[in-house]
């Protein structure tokens, strides 16, 4: 349940700024409208005074021509979309015109630091991070020089929000240990409707969680680790997926990767990773398998290497670019096992 009244102007106020939108923009709207990215992106931009270039889809080379054709100048995409954008050869992206660009917004899931680095380098310092919910509004942003000092960060605090790194008893925990995140700022919804349970549980001291969790460093930036509910225990170890994630996904061969637990009699939960391969990779998948186990274990501790590994030719997904954790979880195919 929300009001729309003042706080969300507030709210949308704070948020532009961080993020340079203007009455000269020309926004180009790929998300769903239905969703709160697509949704409100096209609402800024007409706020400011902007255009809003409409497609009715997603697709990389589309997305590459429309900015060129209509002098595209904001943008905002999912995780989801920038993999796949970020997915084609650099050549071709570079045989478009993206200078009008200023703004690539992205949010909506984690955004991988590697991901994160090879944006940057083929778009320029354009690309801001921000982060949020249906439930609890626009809550930080990271700006391109926060990218570009800890690559995948959400950034900073908006004005007006309050932000809460508590742990399992409520208590705030120490710089650089994670935390679930709560967040209290004027665009917060009253609660779940009809379901006073599930609002109680998710309330602590007026700030909203929806069980992300997270870090902050010295200087003030966040850094989501995964979902309380995606959190993997394997021999006694916590292991956050994205973190995992990140890891994989700054393989050469790698264009995007989900890590889901599935249960193990002698360890409790063991990693199974989801791979999508980049087009030019033809390597046979056991060694491929093999070599990115032995990538991870050069660069992580034994529990944060995935023991099976899946090749597939995308993550399921939702119509808004989240990767459907559940539906890898209870995925019955075969896996390799190295």
């Amino acid at each position: 349940m929300r009001r729309f009244g003042a706080g969300q102007v507030l709210g949308f106020a704070a948020f532009l700024e961080r993020v340079p939108m203007r009455r000269s923009d020309r926004h180009l709207c790929v998300c769903p409208l239905y969703h709160s990215t697509g949704l409100g992106f096209a609402s800024m931009s007409l706020m400011v005074g902007g255009a809003v270039v409409l497609e009715p889809e997603f697709e990389p080379m589309s997305f590459l021509r429309t900015v060129e054709r209509e002098r595209i100048t904001t943008t905002a995409l999912v995780p989801t979309m920038l993999h796949r954008l970020m997915a084609l050869d650099p050549e071709v992206i570079r045989g478009h015109s993206t200078r009008s660009l200023r703004v690539m917004a992205c949010g909506g899931a984690q955004l991988p630091a590697p991901l994160a680095r090879r944006a940057l380098g083929a778009f320029g310092d354009v690309l801001y991070n921000f982060y949020g919910a249906t439930e609890t509004g626009l809550v930080t942003v990271a700006t391109p020089d926060d990218l570009r000092a800890l690559p995948g960060t959400i950034g900073r605090a908006l004005h007006g929000v309050s932000i809460r790194l508590l742990d399992a008893e409520g208590a705030v925990v120490p710089t650089g240990e994670v935390g679930e995140l709560y967040a209290r700022s004027t665009m917060l919804v009253e609660g779940y409707h009809a379901d006073d349970s599930a609002t109680r549980s998710s309330m602590r001291d007026g700030h909203f969680s929806v069980g992300d969790l997270a870090t902050v460093d010295e200087a003030g930036r966040y850094m989501i680790v995964g979902r309380r509910r995606d959190m993997v225990i394997s021999g006694g170890v916590n292991v956050y997926p994205a973190e995992v994630e990140a890891l994989i996904d700054a393989h050469p061969a790698v264009a995007q990767a989900a890590v889901v637990g599935v249960v193990d009699e002698e360890w409790g939960e063991r990693l199974r990773a989801f791979v999508v391969l980049r087009d030019s990779v033809t390597d046979e998948p056991r060694a491929l398998a093999q070599e990115l186990r032995q990538w991870c274990r050069e660069r992580a501790s034994g529990a944060k290497v995935p023991r099976e590994w899946v090749f597939v030719e995308a993550l399921p997904s939702n119509p808004t670019g989240k990767v459907l954790k559940r539906e890898l979880r209870d995925w019955q195919g075969d896996a390799i096992a190295v």
